[in-house]
This record gives structure tokens, C-alpha cells and sequence, in this order.
């Protein structure tokens, strides 16, 4: 008899027909009565094994038998202070950013601090000093400290944020010579990050990053004509021609030091689109710039959650019909065995993006904290004033703490209860051991959070397209992206 906990999710692709399990994460192929069967399945169904057998499905049965599929009951966890105070002494805290600065010297359109977004904060001339941020990095390096003998091969990482970090450049220098003349002797491994517009920045600084373990993060929306259309200053002036010197003169010095065999980190670029980029033009230009091209590490969309922004941005249909057939030639060609050579990286990461990423989750352990981190745990994020947040995505409104205090596991945990308390509905969700929704998509001004009726929907139809269009590819070509399926 075999009771099912979960519910199949079926999907075809050119070639067959697949199940996917929420409960193992595992997917099946299923030949066309499997999928009949298997479609009429709800939750709480009782099969006996006589019905697999009357119905010539002894193959599927061994199948589930053999994989226990469909047994998981999903549960939503209740999270305790000793449950976080546990974790924090046993894991540590990843990652320490350091928010520098509210000021900026650009008026990016569809920066989170402009006034389309409902709940972030506005920019700012506050500036972090150098006493707040020695009490955050003290702080931070006392709980690794204690960590250590659990987690012997913790390393170090500090990252700079803003506004425009490098406003706040002689901060980031005391913070990273405090750090290294006083934990140095403790970590062996200290990082270093930031994430810059690069208008910034000079010689002296590329070699001072680069010689002190930093990795550099800097933002480029592709060709000249795009870029220039979000990414302006404050007096509304096209920022391309500078940003894009100031990355070819980091990439002579990157250059330069590989050459001499000292030890550098690769730089890398992030590009933000929204609904009128042209994904044709950028591959183009991307294939025109390889240098460039290499360094892409994300291509990520402007988000449309709690925000007024795509109401200033004219869709017309001719950009849809664009965006749709480049994702349709390029999963065309991810078939081909040779894409991986003849692609330009930053294809490569569309794709990754939008249909690999998506799967990579189902090669996780159990997702039992759905897509969220544990709150000052996973990331820590110090502001100008001393408070500590979630990360530096979310809005002012959940602070998890002080540099006075410390993190305060009442906050965290109360935080995480109620974010899992807004996910109720969940519960019998197919999708929720693979869902990836996060405190940031579902914040309020403070007051709890709220799942969004539109992001279910959206993310359902997304994985259920990802998971046709991933399987597809894998079927005429089976070797592709190995290295992160692996």
C-alpha cells in the first residue's frame, strides 16, 4: 500500500514525459500511462499494490518503492532562541557587510534606494566612521572565534556595500588594515569584497584591492546605449565611458599581476536588465568584447516585487517578442554539444539563470527554511548607525541587533516564525522542498511579511517551463554545464 504525502508534478519535454518528486527532489521518466496514473494522484491517496499491478504499472511501483517516492510530509519548522543561539555558536556569522554609506554619486533608475520601492530607505549623506565599523568587525570576529573549534575551516569575509562604497574610501582602508594587524594571526583565510560603480575608481586603488585579497564586483548593464539608459549621475549624465575606461584599466593591472604570479582574485561584472533591455544587442556586444564577457558573474532582472518601477517603463510589445525569440534560439542552441564553446558567457548565464539555477535547487539537501538564510547568521549587515539587519537587501524595518548589543535571538527568531507563519497555504505546495522565496520578497514596513498571490503563480509556471525546457536540452545534449551539475 503506498500512501502519497505529495502530490506528482508532471512536465513533457520534446522527446518524453517526467515526474518530479518534492519529497527526494527526485525526477522520474514516466512512459504515457505512469502519466495518466499518476496525474489523477492527490494528497492522501492510498494505492494498493494490486491497482499498480491491475494497471500493468509494476514498473512505476518499483519505482517509488525503490526511491520512497512521495513519502515527505513538509513541514514548516518553529524556530527557537537556543535553536539560533545554536547555530550561531556552531556556524559562526558567513559574511560581514559593511553598508559604508547611503551616499552615492549615481541616480540609477531602478536603484532599490529610489523612490519606486515602497519600503526601502532614501539616499543619504550618512557614512559609516571607523569606531562603528571596528565594534561590527570586532564583534564579528569574536563569534567566529568561538566557532572555530566547530568549524575549523572557517574563513573570513567582509564585504564593503553602499550606496557607492568607495565614497567612503579611506574607511574601507582602516577597516581592512584593522583586520588584518589584529585577526590575521587568528584566520588564515580573510576576504575581502566589494561592489562598485567604478566611477571611482583609480590606479592606486585597483592595486591597493587587488593586492589585499579583494574581490571586485562592478556593475556594467552591457553596451553604451543601455547602460546610459538606468545607470546616470546625479545630474542625469550617462555614466559608460568612464565606467567602461576605469574597467579596462582594472583589467590591465589584473593582467599585469597574473602575469608576475602574485595572487589576485578575478574581478567580475553584474549586469541589471529590465523589461526594454535587448538581450540580442548585449550578446552582441559582449561577443564583440571577450574580455568583458568573461568576467559576467550574474544577469539578474529588476525585480518586480514591492515596487512601482516597470509602471515607468513602456513595454511595447516588439521588446516581449524580442526577448521571447532570443530565449528560444538560445535554449535551440544550448542542444547543440558544442554551445559551451561557441556561446558568449554572458548567454551562458541567461541560461543559467533562467532555466539551470532553478534546478540546480533540486540537487540540495531538504529546503526546510524554504529559501530564506538565518537571520544575521548567514550574512550580516551593519549600517551607517550601528544596526545590524538580515542582509543588505531587505528593507530598515527588521533589525536583528546592534554593535552595542549584539544580535538579539529574540528578534531573529521571532522574524523567521513569522515569515513561516505567512507561508502557511504552503503546506501541501509540490514545489515548496525547491522554493527559493525569501524574506526580501515577501517584507512589509516592519509589520510581519506577506506572501504575494502573484509570486506563487509566477514561480510555479517558471519551474514547471524550467524543468520542460532543462530536460529537453539534457536530451540531445547531456554534457552540458556538467561542472555545475555535478
Amino acid at each position: 500500500m503506498i500512501k502519497f504525502l505529495t502530490e506528482p508534478l508532471l512536465f513533457d519535454t520534446e522527446k518524453g514525459n517526467y515526474c518530479y518528486d518534492n519529497s527526494t527532489r527526485i525526477v522520474i521518466p514516466v512512459n504515457k500511462s505512469e502519466k495518466n496514473f499518476l496525474s489523477a494522484i492527490k494528497i492522501g491517496d492510498t494505492i494498493h499494490e494490486e491497482d499498480f499491478q491491475k494497471n500493468n504499472l509494476n514498473e512505476l511501483l518499483h519505482k517509488i518503492v525503490k526511491y520512497n517516492l512521495f513519502q515527505s510530509d513538509f513541514q514548516l519548522p518553529k524556530i527557537t532562541e537556543q535553536f539560533i543561539k545554536e547555530k550561531l555558536l556552531t556556524e559562526g556569522i558567513s559574511h560581514l557587510c559593511l553598508i559604508v554609506t547611503d551616499a552615492c554619486n549615481f541616480r540609477c533608475k531602478y536603484c532599490i534606494y529610489s523612490d519606486h520601492y515602497f519600503y526601502s530607505k532614501n539616499f543619504s549623506n550618512k557614512r559609516m566612521d571607523f569606531q562603528t565599523a571596528k565594534s561590527a568587525i570586532d564583534y564579528y570576529m569574536n563569534v567566529n572565534i568561538k566557532s572555530i573549534q566547530y568549524n575549523p575551516n572557517l574563513s573570513i569575509s567582509i564585504g564593503f556595500y553602499g550606496g557607492e562604497p568607495l565614497i567612503n574610501w579611506k574607511l574601507i582602508k582602516q577597516v581592512v588594515e584593522y583586520t588584518n594587524d589584529n585577526y590575521k594571526k587568528v584566520f588564515d583565510n580573510i576576504f575581502f569584497s566589494i561592489t562598485t560603480n567604478a566611477y571611482l575608481l583609480t590606479e592606486d586603488k585597483i592595486n591597493y584591492m587587488f593586492d589585499k585579497n579583494f574581490s571586485i564586483s562592478v556593475s556594467l548593464d552591457g553596451d553604451k546605449e543601455n547602460h546610459d539608459r538606468n545607470r546616470v549621475t546625479i545630474n542625469e549624465k550617462g555614466t559608460f565611458d568612464r565606467v567602461f575606461k576605469n574597467l579596462a584599466l582594472m583589467d590591465d593591472i589584473y593582467r599585469e599581476k597574473v602575469r608576475l604570479n602574485k595572487p589576485v582574485l578575478p574581478y567580475g561584472i553584474l549586469i541589471t536588465y529590465d523589461n526594454l533591455t535587448d538581450f540580442s544587442k548585449l550578446d552582441k556586444y559582449f561577443m564583440e568584447h571577450p574580455e568583458l564577457d568573461k568576467r559576467i558573474q550574474r544577469v539578474n532582472r529588476v525585480s518586480n516585487i514591492n515596487t512601482e518601477y516597470y509602471k515607468g517603463v513602456q513595454l511595447e510589445q516588439s521588446y516581449l517578442e524580442r526577448r521571447k525569440d532570443f530565449i528560444k534560439g538560445l535554449i535551440e542552441r544550448a542542444k547543440d554539444k558544442q554551445f559551451e564553446k561557441k556561446a558568449t558567457n554572458f548567454s551562458k548565464t541567461i541560461l543559467k539563470s533562467i532555466i539551470f539555477d532553478p534546478m540546480m535547487n533540486t540537487a540540495y539537501s531538504n529546503n526546510e527554511l524554504r529559501g530564506t538564510c538565518l537571520p544575521g547568521i548567514h550574512k550580516l549587515a551593519v549600517d551607517s548607525d550601528g544596526n545590524f539587519h538580515m542582509c543588505e537587501k531587505i528593507n530598515p524595518h527588521y533589525p536583528v541587533g546592534n554593535i552595542e548589543t549584539g544580535l538579539d535571538p529574540t528578534k531573529q527568531a521571532n522574524y523567521m516564525n513569522n515569515f513561516f507563519s505567512a507561508l502557511a497555504g504552503c503546506k501541501n505546495c509540490n514545489l515548496n522542498n525547491i522554493c527559493n522565496l525569501c524574506y526580501v520578497i515577501t517584507e512589509t514596513d516592519g509589520q510581519g511579511f506577506q506572501l504575494k498571490d502573484t509570486f506563487c503563480k509566477n514561480f510555479r509556471e517558471g519551474i514547471i517551463n524550467s524543468f520542460s525546457t532543462y530536460y529537453s536540452i539534457l536530451e540531445n545534449n547531456p554534457g552540458i554545464f556538467q561542472e555545475i551539475r555535478e
